[in-house]
């Protein structure tokens, strides 16, 4: 036989086991290496849709607040004794709530006032939200959130829509945020300064009621950044009563994250 012969005979006779071998462990090799990187983008893909679904709750929960608050303000001109902007305490570690009257109406409807309730719960920043109606006084028929005469300066209406007879208690929560740890709100009293919420509780009336608290002494206007006085409110003048002019928020969340924000409420 000659030596091409044989030479071909060897090629012919394909890969030995050790060649085998070899390229198995290769391609195991870099499958591992492929599969990691793959992990690790899918990784970093969850991370990235989970802080901009974050980010995206948090931004429409500020924008949702920051609307309740502009459209409370117009409130004021019908001189109810409720006030638009209030604050409540509840629970064992008297947790404050966020009261607000705000317009509620469409493009063609008459105005109508709804009620708005921002609380914490169980780690979530709740929303609730409905109707509202004037309550009726001693002696007096009830009548619906509006008044023909007090309601000039609110923005597409001259009168308001008929309501239930009575205030409606019952809210429609919705959940805004979550992995909350602590809700702190302080709102700005003129001419005193910021006010923490919970020595604001039970305090502020609106424009149609007595001045509070008259003849004390207004508190020294603290800082937001200290947190506030917890000073309740004293009227600035005689007959005028205390209004929150505007609020601050911080929300300590789970992590340790703290998210702080100021809204104006004065046009």
């Amino acid at each position: 036989m000659s030596r091409q012969a044989r030479a071909r005979g060897r090629h012919g006779r394909g890969f030995t086991l050790i060649e085998l071998l070899i390229a198995t462990t290769l391609l195991a090799v870099l499958a591992l290496l492929a599969w990691r990187g793959l992990d690790s983008v899918l990784t970093s893909r969850q991370r990235i849709v989970a802080a901009s679904d974050e980010l995206r709750s948090l931004t429409l929960a500020f924008a949702q607040l920051d609307e309740d608050l502009r459209k409370s303000w117009p409130v004021r001109l019908l001189k109810l004794q409720t006030p638009s902007i209030s604050f409540t305490v509840s629970g064992e570690q008297n947790v404050a709530a966020l009261e607000m009257l705000r317009e509620a109406s469409g493009a063609s409807e008459p105005t109508q006032i709804q009620r708005v309730s921002w609380r914490l719960r169980n780690g979530m920043l709740e929303r609730g939200f409905g109707q509202w109606s004037i309550p009726a006084a001693a002696g007096s028929q009830p009548f619906s959130g509006a008044a023909t005469g007090s309601s000039q300066g609110v923005a597409g209406a001259g009168t308001l829509a008929q309501s239930a007879a009575q205030s409606v208690d019952g809210l429609i929560w919705q959940p805004i945020l979550g992995r909350v740890a602590s809700l702190q709100m302080q709102g700005w009293i003129n001419g005193q300064g910021w006010i923490a919420a919970e020595a604001l509780a039970g305090q502020l009336r609106g424009p149609g009621a007595d001045a509070v608290g008259a003849g004390a002494q207004a508190p020294p206007a603290g800082d937001a950044q200290a947190g506030g006085s917890g000073t309740p409110p004293a009227a600035a003048n005689k007959g005028d009563s205390a209004m929150v002019t505007g609020l601050l928020v911080r929300i300590v969340r789970q992590d340790g994250e703290v998210l702080q924000r100021v809204f104006p409420v004065k046009d």
